[in-house]
């Protein structure tokens, strides 16, 4: 009998998170769970962080950017590549290669490769752009973003991102980037950016001055233990 009990204690099903942690954009503000979004924040805190046997445990586990930056969106595109859009950057993730043909891809066993990412301040402006095989009628597939002139190389020039084709996934890209740097602004110093979110679930220490603020227009900041 206390084998079994063993057993079912320490079974992967029993050990296994319910859901995902919920979201914390850069602003700081609870809002309703939403499945997507997690997946998304996941996919983030992991990309970079190298290769895992089983689900991680999220709150211990960085990658690249966990620290550094908050989610606001994500895009599945083509390929086994995804865009994701932070409160600093917008990046390209790229799903590990031995995952494509075998089963579906996990964002909290997958972590992704970073292909590359472009912080605001380095985005000069973007184009919707149609794809080789687009139909004549039908919706841009790309987004290329022009950026700020570092090198005589052509590639730090632009990224293009070559969305769902048939789709107005391109735009509600575009959409997203826009929405980013309007509310964050490209203009703000890294500094101040570093400042805004110190790390992933968490506001930062002087939000607390801030919270009558919020709850005087049904808004509420968020704690740790919260998430």
């Amino acid at each position: 009998m206390r084998m079994k009990i063993t057993s079912a204690i320490t079974s992967e099903e029993q050990l296994l998170r319910q859901r995902l942690p919920r979201v914390i954009s850069a602003d700081n503000l609870l809002r309703p769970y939403n499945e997507y979004k997690s997946q998304g924040q996941v996919i983030l805190q992991l990309a970079e962080s190298g290769s895992f046997f089983g689900q991680v445990d999220l709150f211990k586990v960085r990658g690249k950017f966990a620290l550094s930056d908050a989610y606001e969106d994500h895009f599945m595109l083509p390929k086994g590549k995804i865009i994701v859009v932070t409160h600093r950057r917008v990046m390209l993730l790229q799903q590990p290669s031995n995952i494509l043909a075998q089963r579906k891809f996990s964002p909290a066993r997958d972590p992704c490769s970073v292909s590359w990412d472009v912080l605001w301040v380095d985005l000069v402006t973007m184009e919707l752009t149609h794809g080789k095989k687009d139909q004549p009628k039908a919706p841009p597939s790309q987004l290329t973003l022009y950026l700020r002139s570092r090198s005589t190389e052509s590639k730090e020039q632009f990224r293009v991102i070559k969305c769902i084709p048939e789709t107005d996934q391109a735009l509600k890209v575009y959409s997203s980037i826009e929405r980013a740097v309007n509310t964050y602004g490209r203009n703000l110093s890294n500094e101040m950016l570093k400042n805004q979110v110190t790390k992933p679930y968490a506001p930062s220490a002087d939000d607390s001055r801030l919270e009558g603020y919020f709850k005087g227009r049904g808004l509420y900041l968020v704690s740790p233990t919260d998430a």
